[in-house]
C-alpha cells in the first residue's frame, strides 16, 4: 500500500517540465467580419530631440519609441486559472505585451462591454493577496481604441492545468470601455503578456514567464508558438515542442530585449526588395496581419493594383488578381507568406483586401507640424508614463532610423517560432 506522502509526489507535477498549453484560433470567417468593423492600424510614437518644447516636457527625454496596438486583431486565445479555488479565463498568450490581467468583478458594473466576460472574484480565492507594500498598484494600459484601468493584485496562477504559479502579481481591470464593442465581442477575457518585463505596467514585479523558472517549474525560460490554421496551436513553455518542426532552428540576436525584435536582412515581394539593410520584425501573436511602413506598403500596393480603403484602413484589391509571395529573410535563412495567404476576403466573397497594412507613425521629419501634433494628440498619460520610464533604461523599445515591420500571426502560422528570454535571441523552424 502506498503511503500518502509517495501519492502526493507521485500525483504532483514533476518539475522541469515541458508545459503545453492548447491554443485556439478564432473561426476564419468570424474573425474577418470583426477586423473589417474594427480595424485599426498600429501606432509607432517616435519621438526625437527636436520635438516641440510640450513633448519633451512631457516626456522628459527624446528618441523614445513605443507601439500602441489594438486588440482587433488578436486571434489565437487559451486558458489560464486565477485563484484558489481556481476561477478559469480565456486569454491571449501575447508576445508583444508584458502585462497580464482579466476583468474583476467591478468590471460588471462599471464597463458595458465587460459584462459578458468571466470576471475575477477575490473574495473567493483563499490565496488572493494585495501587493507587496511599496509595490505599484495602480494599472494603466493604453491600446489603439483606448485605455484600460484597474488594479494589481497577487495570486496563484495555474497554466497547463497543472502547474501552480504562487504569488503572481496581475491586473484586475475594472474599466474596459477603451476598447470599445471590439472587447464585448471577443472570445477573450485577458491579456497574458510574453514580452520582456521593461514593457510591463510594473516592471519590477515578475512575469509569469519569470516566475515558472524562479519556482523551478520549468528550466529555462523559453517557450515556443505552433499557430494552427483553422485547427488547434499549441504554446510549449520551458523549451520547444521537437514535434512540431523538422530541421534546424534559425537563431537571430534580438536587436533589444524589449519586444521580440528580430534584425531583418531583407524583405521581398515578387522577389523585389522592399525593405533592406536597417530592418527589423517585431514577433507579435497579438496581431494578426502584417504591418510596415507607408511607403513600403504603398509601393507593394500600387504593384498589384489595390486603392486604399479608409473605412477599414486596408487597401482593397481586385479578388482575382493573383498576389505573389511575400519573403522575410532572417538570419541564415527566410520565410515565404504566399500570396493566396495575403488576401483576406469579406464574407460575401465578393470584396478583398491586402493583409499587409501601413503602421501608423506619430514621427517628427514625415510631415513637419502635422507629425508633431500626432505625437501630441496620442501621448495620453499611460503612454507618456510608459515612454518616460523606458527612457531612463538603455534600451529603447524600437531602436531609431530602423525600417519597423509588425508581424503577426500571417507570418507567425508559417513556421515555428521560438523565444529564448535567456539568450535573448529568436528562433524559426519549418513545421513538421
Amino acid at each position: 500500500m502506498f503511503s500518502s506522502a509517495l501519492l502526493a509526489l507521485l500525483s504532483a507535477p514533476s518539475a522541469h517540465a515541458l508545459l503545453k498549453l492548447p491554443i485556439t484560433q478564432i473561426p476564419k470567417e468570424e474573425f474577418t467580419s470583426q477586423l473589417l468593423s474594427t480595424h485599426t492600424p498600429p501606432l509607432l510614437l517616435q519621438t526625437s530631440t527636436h520635438s516641440s518644447v510640450a513633448a519633451q516636457r512631457r516626456l522628459g527625454a527624446g528618441g523614445e519609441n513605443i507601439l500602441i496596438r489594438d486588440l482587433s486583431n488578436a486571434q489565437y486565445y487559451g486558458s489560464v486559472e486565477i485563484g484558489t479555488p481556481p476561477q478559469s479565463f480565456q486569454v491571449v498568450f501575447d508576445t508583444g505585451s508584458a502585462d497580464f490581467w482579466v476583468p474583476s468583478q467591478q468590471c460588471l458594473a462599471r464597463s458595458t462591454n465587460c459584462r459578458q466576460k468571466k470576471a475575477y472574484d477575490a473574495h473567493a480565492s483563499s490565496t488572493f493577496a494585495d501587493v507587496p507594500t511599496g509595490a505599484k498598484t495602480a494599472f494603466t494600459i493604453e491600446y489603439g481604441s483606448g485605455p484600460v484601468s484597474g488594479n494589481f493584485a497577487t495570486d496563484t496562477v495555474t497554466v497547463a492545468k497543472d502547474y501552480a504559479v504562487e504569488g503572481q502579481t496581475f491586473a484586475m481591470v475594472e474599466r474596459t470601455m477603451g476598447l470599445g464593442d471590439t472587447y464585448e465581442y471577443a472570445k477573450f477575457d485577458g491579456i497574458l503578456g510574453l514580452a520582456f518585463p521593461v514593457l510591463s505596467q510594473d516592471e519590477d514585479a515578475a512575469t509569469v514567464l519569470q516566475n515558472l523558472v524562479e519556482q523551478n517549474i520549468v528550466d529555462s525560460p523559453m517557450f515556443g508558438f505552433f499557430l494552427g490554421n483553422n485547427a488547434p496551436g499549441e504554446l510549449t513553455i520551458g523549451g520547444y515542442d521537437q514535434d512540431r518542426f523538422q530541421g534546424e532552428i534559425t537563431w537571430v540576436d534580438l536587436l533589444t530585449p524589449t519586444y521580440w525584435v528580430a534584425p531583418m536582412e531583407k524583405v521581398t515581394f515578387d522577389g523585389v526588395a522592399v525593405s533592406r539593410g536597417r530592418s527589423a520584425g517585431i514577433m507579435d501573436t497579438g496581431t494578426s496581419l502584417i504591418y510596415a511602413p507607408q511607403e513600403v506598403v504603398t509601393t507593394m500596393a500600387r504593384s498589384v493594383g489595390a486603392r486604399f480603403n479608409i473605412q477599414v484602413s486596408l487597401y482593397q484589391l481586385d479578388c482575382d488578381v493573383d498576389i505573389p509571395d511575400l519573403e522575410f529573410y532572417i538570419g541564415s535563412s527566410s520565410v515565404v507568406i504566399p500570396g493566396e495567404d495575403l488576401v483576406i476576403r469579406d464574407d460575401t466573397g465578393f470584396y478583398c483586401f491586402f493583409g499587409v497594412s501601413a503602421m501608423n507613425f506619430g514621427r517628427e521629419g514625415s510631415g513637419g507640424d502635422a507629425a508633431e501634433a500626432t505625437v501630441e494628440e496620442k501621448l495620453a498619460d499611460g503612454v507618456v508614463e510608459q515612454i518616460s520610464r523606458l527612457a531612463r533604461t538603455s534600451a529603447l523599445p524600437v531602436p531609431k532610423d530602423v525600417d519597423t515591420w509588425l508581424v503577426g500571426d500571417t507570418f507567425l502560422r508559417q513556421i515555428y517560432s521560438v523565444y529564448d528570454y535567456g539568450n535573448k535571441k529568436f528562433g524559426y523552424a519549418t513545421l513538421a
